[in-house]
């Protein structure tokens, strides 16, 4: 017999392809709820949820439990750091699929049969979507529209990194076969770190309709992080540098992302206060981009480098 989900009258299948959600939790009690009901709000109906619970002192586990069995729900004994957490979770999922959905942001009803229906149409490993940017109200400040065409996107990446983490389904074999997972040496960007080895070795399916609802918490480069996001984003360069050919092949547009790196750098240093080494940092990229440019000019001009670094966090 085929399920129906009651609120949207989507009748599915029970042979259509699992997908795993995969829910890393840490103290999010507070829009948890609404966060998991956006998965039980889903038009497509064959899917579990990983609950990994990593360690939490609030009530979500009670939140948690309160649902019935399409959630798989585990404890951690000790706070691990992300990547290894999102591993562990990823290590209990049984889908064809993997998504990914942090505690505070949504789905939208159709996200996963969008995404679905397109995968197995295709031979893309990964998928990917735009974002409407929500505040802390759930109201929406922004839409982020993905103009990125599906195929082999490395390329686009290394220019312009636009992947929303809670947008994306992976096919897990890609991950099986060629033994990825999440960095567990990275603290701030182990997601990139896995997209982009993804896009180096397989075709990427972009969707271009809005799919989720991301939270925006804080600035957009909180202080905790920057002084992190360069050095990491400089390992994962240096991780798909190795591959002489895809060196050769996008000399350009890692160009494009090495200077990024850069302006990581000088965002550090504006936030210690070092100015000067942040003038050296961005003055090597300012031919890369204008918002480069822009940085430099900021910083010659006699403006505090609080409200210079306040401006660029969002």
């Amino acid at each position: 017999m085929p399920d129906v989900n009651p609120d949207y009258g989507i009748i599915m299948m029970n042979d259509t392809p699992l997908v795993s959600v995969i829910m890393n939790c840490y103290n999010g009690e507070k829009h948890l709820r609404e966060a998991i009901d956006s998965v039980y709000a889903q038009t497509y109906l064959n899917w579990e949820i990983i609950f990994w619970d990593n360690a939490s002192i609030d009530a979500s586990a009670e939140i948690a439990k309160s649902y019935d069995g399409k959630i798989k729900y585990f404890y951690a004994n000790r706070n691990a750091p992300l990547g290894e957490a999102r591993n562990l979770a990823l290590s209990k999922a049984k889908g064809k699929y993997l998504a990914f959905l942090d505690t505070d942001d949504l789905y939208l009803p159709e996200k996963l049969e969008k995404q679905v229906n397109m995968m197995e149409s295709t031979d893309y490993a990964m998928c990917y979507g735009s974002a409407i940017i929500i505040n802390e109200q759930g109201d929406e400040l922004k839409k982020r529209y993905i103009k990125t065409k599906s195929g082999y996107i490395l390329g686009d990446l290394l220019k312009h990194y636009n992947i929303n983490m809670q947008s994306v389904m992976v096919l897990r074999s890609i991950l099986l076969k060629n033994k990825l997972n999440f960095d567990e040496s990275l603290s701030y960007s182990p997601d990139y770190n896995l997209f982009m080895r993804i896009a180096s070795i397989a075709s990427v399916c972009v969707i271009e309709d809005f799919i989720v609802k991301y939270r925006k918490v804080g600035g957009s480069l909180s202080e905790k992080s920057i002084d992190i996001a360069g050095v990491e984003s400089k390992y994962t360069l240096e991780v798909l540098s190795k591959d002489h050919v895809l060196r050769d092949n996008y000399s350009k547009q890692f160009e494009h992302a090495y200077a990024k790196v850069n302006y990581y750098t000088a965002i550090s240093f504006l936030n210690k206060n070092k100015r000067f080494d942040a003038i050296s940092a961005v003055s090597k990229i300012i031919y890369v981009r204008i918002e480069y440019f822009f940085l430099l000019w900021l910083l010659l001009m006699p403006i505090p480098s609080k409200t210079i670094f306040k401006f660029l966090r969002g």
